[in-house]
């Protein structure tokens, strides 16, 4: 180990020099991998947001120069992909709110109609009762006007 230290001793500032350049290229490369991932995440953003409708990048003009503020970066687009994202939800309750009237209308014309049925079979029977005892009423087979106004309920084609 001494005789490698005694041989490295002498070119002690050639290898620190070395070791420095071996950390900075290190570095080096780490940032251009680094720079590379960003270009290409700003890359597939640009293209996202292109889809959504609204730039990645959006430009801040003051008076006549145009300025491309990354801080500002993907604002307009984050508000439209919130505003595309709401549709579905916004969609889906127009369409519960139309559904629950169509149910509220149609349960109304049943109701409706359940009460002009009720009513219906109310009055058949009570032209059924009239027409039993307008017959109970007949006498020797002879009709009395009555019992024709009891017939008529009963069909349907008179009514009280």
């Amino acid at each position: 180990m001494s005789k490698l230290l005694d041989l490295l001793v002498p070119h002690r500032q050639w290898l620190t020099l070395l070791a420095v350049l071996i950390a900075a290229a290190t570095i080096y490369v780490w940032w251009q991998r680094a720079e590379a991932g960003r270009l290409d995440l700003i890359a597939r953003a640009d293209g996202i947001c292109e889809a959504a409708g609204t730039p990645f990048r959006t430009a801040l003009i003051k008076g006549r120069t145009v300025t491309l503020r990354q801080k500002h970066w993907g604002v307009a687009c984050l508000a439209e992909a919130r505003r595309l994202n709401a549709i579905p939800d916004q969609l889906n309750a127009a369409s519960l709110d139309a559904m629950l009237e169509d149910l509220e209308r149609r349960e109304g014309r049943e109701a409706v109609d359940a009460a002009l049925a009720n009513r219906q079979s109310k009055r058949a029977a009570d032209a059924v009762a009239r027409m039993e005892a307008a017959d109970a009423a007949v006498l020797d087979d002879k009709t009395t006007g009555a019992w024709a106004g009891a017939v008529n309920d009963a069909a349907g084609l008179r009514h009280r």
